[in-house]
């Protein structure tokens, strides 16, 4: 693996929760009584996984070692990984997953061109997801990119959930947002599951690029904004994707269920999410509404400073005249 302190560090941190979390009757061991800690101890996860005790304690320990992918292999079977985990593991290890990696764990570097760097807001989102956005309409929807840094929103997010346009652009990242913004946190029914999903998810999909400069950035912000980020960020959960619904209680709206889905654009850079509206609802309709009317101001609007351009080359044109320019 890399000589990198941090990603050694990483790796036993993760390797450290998943054994306290393994029971021996889950690892298919006997029942010996209470113990003083949870879940196996390391000489039982080594003799499971087919290497040492001292081995495994030094891996534990963060110290230089090599793990090949047998051992690795071994470690994810003894610890009852799931796919997502296991992928995780060998990120971890600097080796390549084993299999096809679920969509929210995409292969490292695969969506790190043009990320920004620590604090920095997202850069612009071109034109083509703009107009997808547009199309979405009225379904609330916003793209992101690979650390969560919100790229851009449509008129049905502005309508129903609030834009990002007061958040600064630094602070435009729904991981931030999260943990930060009172008015998030009351639209969710119930804001500590999703809170711990979000985080696991983005621990998930971002591997061994927490690494990095720009996630190692926002990771040690969130820590001192937040205490409830650092003991969910302390557990080491993971998730992946997998489409469903999500309960708000909404200021005007009331409760509202919507499906929810995510899709990783082709080219590997934004990550559409949006909230589906229920067909034929006086939700949606209101929304329709609201943001037809936002359409046509803004046509006004564009209409009348066209107008003024013109009135105003009208005017300059006829001064030239008057003063016998060209």
């Amino acid at each position: 693996m890399s000589g990198s302190p941090q990603r050694q560090q990483e790796l036993a941190a993760f390797l450290r929760s998943r054994r306290e979390r393994r029971t021996p009757e889950a690892a298919g061991l006997p029942n010996t009584g209470r113990r003083r800690t949870p879940g196996l101890r390391r000489e039982e996860l080594a003799a499971l996984a087919g290497v040492s005790a001292s081995w495994y304690t030094w891996l534990e320990q963060g110290r230089r070692i090599r793990v090949s992918r047998q051992v690795l292999a071994g470690l994810s079977g003894a610890l009852g990984l799931d796919r997502v985990e296991r992928a995780h593991l060998f990120r971890l290890a600097d080796e390549a997953p084993p299999g096809a990696l679920d969509e929210e764990t995409p292969v490292p570097g695969a969506l790190d061109e043009g990320a920004p760097g620590p604090g920095a807001p997202a850069g612009p989102l071109p034109a083509n997801y703009r107009l997808l956005l547009e199309q979405l309409d009225p379904n609330p929807a916003f793209m992101t990119g690979p650390r969560f840094d919100v790229l851009g929103w449509n008129r049905g997010q502005q309508a129903l959930f609030g834009g990002f346009e007061q958040v600064p652009p630094a602070d435009r990242n729904v991981l931030w947002l999260m943990f930060t913004s009172p008015g998030l946190r009351a639209l969710h029914e119930d804001w500590e599951q999703e809170a711990a999903h979000t985080v696991a998810l983005f621990r998930s999909q971002a591997g061994d690029r927490l690494l990095r400069p720009e996630y190692a950035a926002l990771v040690a912000r969130l820590r001192e904004a937040s205490d409830e980020f650092r003991a969910l960020w302390e557990r080491h959960d993971l998730a992946g994707y997998t489409p469903r619904s999500r309960t708000f209680v909404h200021p005007r709206y009331g409760r509202l269920t919507l499906d929810y889905v995510k899709m990783h654009a082709a080219d590997g850079a934004p990550t559409l999410v949006a909230h589906l509206l229920p067909p034929g609802s006086a939700v949606a309709a209101a929304i329709e509404r609201q943001v037809a009317a936002e359409r046509a101001a803004e046509a006004r609007a564009a209409g009348t400073r066209d107008a003024g351009t013109r009135d105003a080359g009208t005017r300059a044109a006829g001064t030239r005249a008057a003063a016998g320019a060209p």
